[in-house]
């Protein structure tokens, strides 16, 4: 017989478990993804296993799991039975750039977890980290190394270029959801997934039902980071020609101001492995745009072993290699193929512009900014050996990270800009002279004109400020950055503008200061810095 001591602490203990068990929601299997715009939008997907009514609470805050500490919700947006899971989706959009939210979901039993994500920048000057691969079927153990490198690593996104399970079927989708969690690092931020459908995929409709691909044919176009990169993604298991190359070359066509522009797909045009075959339609239909148009880099899968090349363009003349030769001015660099836990293959056909290649389990680890593009081969193998990043800095090696090296160096760099010289000039509207013309003479450079400012001036009116300069000779991609302070000693920037690249006029640039609280009598003084940078297109070896 229990005394009644214990027995009251046997029922306390069972009503404390029976109330953690209500107040826990029913849902797994988590993932979220960009199919909108990366800055403003992110659907956020999961497993709804029971309970009903299940709403997203979300806020710039941590609220914990107490979904009265957030400011912000929304109910589910769609919902489609496939591959055996209750897959529920909510499309959050009208969010800041680059700011984190947090948030969880609760329904008619309970509270998630806490999970953040971050939105993208929606500007050219913040660098952006992505994390591109594909085929992670059959291995488990290899893809969960990969999957937990993707937490440590804590990417804007990954693009995941297909063939994500072996037969597209239930069993299967279910592990792999499994094993996506372990990109969620351990405070419960998740990656954005960017998905392409691979030949595993049995049809088009897997994307749209498991990741909420809204375009139906899987062909999709995207912006990050503003003007500076657009990712475009495209479905090799349908015509290249046809609808998908007018698209393509529809889009690109429109997209001349992009800084960078990459693409993804399964297929590769010209695998490394001799028992895959060519993709000459491809070739055609998509090559040629992607030179036509700048495309600067491109990821493709499906052939499990590991790439990078040279830029190229298609050509058949003289010195070309299965339709393709370097071109260090104008060219393409593809890299690939897989290897995210499908069965690694042979490297056996290397072309004559091929940078490196190897037979591993790895993915890319990819820097964008406005001074070029990094591309890293990272091997997955030693996941559990490797440190996490800091959230605050992204970009740095953390230890134990495994990077291939091969003769060719284990950075390769694409359209690499250097610094060529930076100048500043002041104004103010309380003293308002304007300052001689300036000239930002490059340096080691032969027959370049000097980038020239001129009339740089501020001029109040009202609770506004208009701050106006002019330029000319701009050749060399000039930056603005306006800056101001009220005190004369610390400046803040106000805005930053990318130069026009005009040679051939003078170039007005105009912007509005809003002096609404700022104290009045004070009169800031505005500092104009601007930098040139230079382009050089090729992939260099580090």
């Amino acid at each position: 017989m229990l005394s009644d001591y214990w027995k009251h602490i046997f029922i306390t203990l069972s009503f404390f478990i029976f109330s953690q068990n209500i107040l826990s929601a029913l849902t797994d299997r988590y993932r979220i993804m960009w199919v909108d715009d990366p800055a403003t939008t992110m659907t956020i997907g999961w497993q709804q296993i029971s309970g009903s009514d299940p709403i997203v609470y979300f806020d710039k805050y941590n609220g914990g799991q107490d979904f009265a500490n957030y400011g912000l919700y929304q109910k589910v947006d769609r919902k489609v039975w496939s591959k055996g899971m209750n897959n529920h989706f909510v499309r959050l959009t009208n969010l800041q750039p680059s700011t984190i939210y947090h948030f969880i979901i609760k329904d008619s039993e309970g509270v998630s977890q806490k999970m953040s994500f971050k939105t993208a920048p929606d500007n050219p000057y913040e660098r952006l980290s992505i994390i591109a691969g594909g085929d992670s079927r059959n291995h488990r153990k290899a893809r969960c190394k990969a999957n937990l490198l993707v937490s440590k690593l804590r990417p804007h996104a990954v693009m995941f270029g297909g063939d994500m399970t072996g037969g597209d079927i239930e069993r299967q989708w279910k592990a792999w959801f499994d094993d996506w969690q372990k990109t969620m690092t351990a405070d419960g931020h998740l990656t954005p997934i960017i998905p392409a459908r691979g030949n595993h995929e049995s049809s088009n409709q897997s994307l749209v039902n498991l990741f909420d691909v809204r375009n139906k044919k899987n062909m999709y176009a995207l912006n990050m980071g503003g003007s500076l990169l657009r990712i475009y993604t495209l479905n090799s298991m349908m015509a290249s020609g046809g609808d998908q190359r007018n698209w393509l070359e529809n889009d690109l066509s429109q997209s001349t101001q992009m800084k960078w522009k990459m693409a993804q797909y399964h297929h590769p045009i010209r695998p490394h492995m001799n028992k895959k075959s060519e993709k000459n339609a491809q070739l055609k239909n998509w090559g040629t745009l992607f030179y036509e148009y700048g495309v600067d880099l491109v990821c493709e899968s499906d052939a499990h072993v590991v790439k990078t090349t040279y830029p190229i363009r298609p050509s058949k003349e003289r010195g070309s290699d299965e339709g393709f030769i370097r071109d260090d001015e104008r060219g393409t660099v593809y890299v690939g193929e897989g290897c995210w836990g499908a069965p690694l293959r042979r490297n056996n056909d290397d072309k004559k512009w091929t940078r490196a290649s190897g037979s591993f389990n790895q993915f890319k680890w990819i820097f964008i900014d406005l001074e070029g593009i990094e591309v890293r081969t990272i091997k997955v193998d030693n996941a559990e050996e490797v440190a996490s990043v800091d959230a605050n800095d992204i970009f740095s090696e953390p230890t134990g990270l495994d990077v291939w090296e091969p003769k060719t160096g284990k950075v390769l760099r694409i359209g690499t800009k250097r610094i060529l010289a930076s100048n500043e000039i002041s104004t103010s509207v309380f003293n308002n002279t304007i300052p001689k013309k300036k000239k930002l003479e490059p340096k080691r450079l032969v027959n370049v004109k000097p980038l020239v400012v001129s009339q740089f001036q501020s001029k109040v009116q009202s609770d506004e400020v208009t701050v106006q300069w002019y330029t000319k000779n701009e050749n060399r991609n000039p930056i603005f950055e306006i800056q101001r302070s009220t005190d004369g000693k610390k400046y803040a920037t106000l805005a930053r503008v990318q130069g026009a690249g005009d040679t051939k006029k003078v170039n007005a640039y105009r912007i509005v200061d809003n002096l609404r609280g700022v104290a009045s009598g004070i009169y800031p003084n505005y500092r104009l810095k601007y930098t040139c940078l230079l382009y050089t297109s090729d992939a260099a070896d580090e």
